[in-house]
């Protein structure tokens, strides 16, 4: 359990880390839809996450 929690937090890393390489590379307007993309997988693996630290924790 623990490590599926740790994975998904270098997955999340990743996503927000390329959103924000894209965003510098290419600018907001050139790449608006693959940064959003990226944010909104993120913000849910991390909803998750927290759903299996809460269980971890009951």
């Amino acid at each position: 359990m623990q490590m599926i929690i740790v994975g998904l937090l270098v997955l999340i890393a990743l996503l927000i880390g390329s959103a924000l390489m894209l965003w510098r590379k290419y600018g907001w307007r050139n790449k608006k839809h693959l940064i959003v993309m990226l944010i909104v997988l993120a913000a849910a693996l991390q909803l998750v996450n927290v759903k299996l630290v809460m269980i971890g924790h009951s």
